[in-house]
């Protein structure tokens, strides 16, 4: 099922011709090509990608930042991470789960030191469910609903990514991880019921069920994803992991600088700070959210072990 929308993107008639042979395998199939073919192959698979996991990435850097721009530099950066780590991503199946892992660490990461402390200072004010629909109210909701989101156990994430940010069917996200349809849908419910207390302690009451609509409608999270954004991504990380072997991040915009009329310099330190938190996320993410119990404890393409379920071993069926 797909997860939000993408604008029609002009490509290259060989490449088309390719995408259309490989548009519909599996994310590790992808990576694979990814990583071993000749280029016009390699473009096709990663462009596939993008577009398939694009709405998720674009949704989520949204809103964290909220600012249209900063959140089109930060899914770009997302992408180019994956492009320079996609060796190392050790279950590859769940690639999901990985891109919003980076795209939200990345996010966090570039918002201001101001916004965030605006956002701690409007957790004490009680919202009610009525003021969430509003617009205002949404902006204030979704990077906390997002920070507490990341800070579930990953075998209560991935399901939420999966289902309710990619749109999947729990069918469809019970046969990519290995669960049964009953474990999908338990862990859901202990998700949503989570997010509910932890949103609660915060002063947000919102109900369960409020939640379950606003995810069932996917209302939240869709987003479309401009063909330019796309090229753009695809051109630079590219050109990054196969031209360009030495990393230049001030460079990496120059030739479609014109298409999204935002600073340079903002670009490359989101590019920067996520090669950083590939190695090194675990150094300042607790610093980011001192009180959070249960920080994410996976760091993508690190070499750790693998967490339970995931990566690599069979997935625990209990609920």
């Amino acid at each position: 099922m797909p997860s939000g929308r993408v604008e029609a993107s002009v490509t290259h008639p060989e490449m088309t011709s390719v995408m259309e042979t490989v548009g519909a395998l599996p994310d590790e199939e992808l990576i694979e090509r990814f990583l071993n073919s000749g280029r016009v192959e390699a473009e096709s698979a990663f462009r596939i990608i993008v577009t398939r996991h694009g709405p998720m990435v674009l949704g989520v850097c949204r809103h964290v930042l909220n600012q249209h721009q900063d959140a089109e530099d930060a899914f770009q950066a997302s992408f180019i991470a994956l492009a320079r780590k996609a060796g190392s991503i050790k279950d590859r199946r769940v690639l999901a789960r990985w891109l919003y892992e980076v795209a939200y660490r990345i996010a966090v990461r570039a918002k201001t030191s101001a916004v965030r402390k605006r956002i701690r200072e409007r957790q004490g004010a009680e919202m009610s469910v009525t003021a969430a629909h509003n617009e205002a109210g949404w902006n204030e909701l979704r990077p906390v609903l997002h920070e507490e989101l990341s800070r579930l156990p990953d075998k209560y994430r991935t399901p939420v990514v999966l289902c309710y940010l990619e749109g999947k069917t729990n069918e469809e996200a019970a046969d990519l991880l290995q669960w049964p349809v009953g474990t999908v849908k338990g862990r859901l419910s202990r998700a949503r019921e989570l997010l509910r207390s932890r949103l609660a302690k915060r002063g947000l009451a919102l109900s369960a069920a409020f939640l379950v609509t606003s995810f069932s409608q996917n209302a939240v999270f869709a987003e479309v994803v401009p063909a330019r954004l796309i090229d753009s991504t695809v051109d630079t990380a590219i050109r990054q992991v196969r031209l360009e072997p030495a990393f230049n991040p001030l460079g990496i915009h120059s030739s479609r600088a014109h298409a999204f009329g935002s600073q340079i310099a903002v670009i490359a330190t989101l590019v920067i700070l996520a090669a950083a938190t590939l190695v090194g996320a675990s150094s300042w993410f607790p610093r980011l959210f001192p009180s959070a119990p249960e920080p994410i404890s996976s760091v993508p393409g690190a070499d750790v072990s693998p967490l339970p379920g995931t990566c690599g071993t069979s997935p625990t069926p209990e609920q």
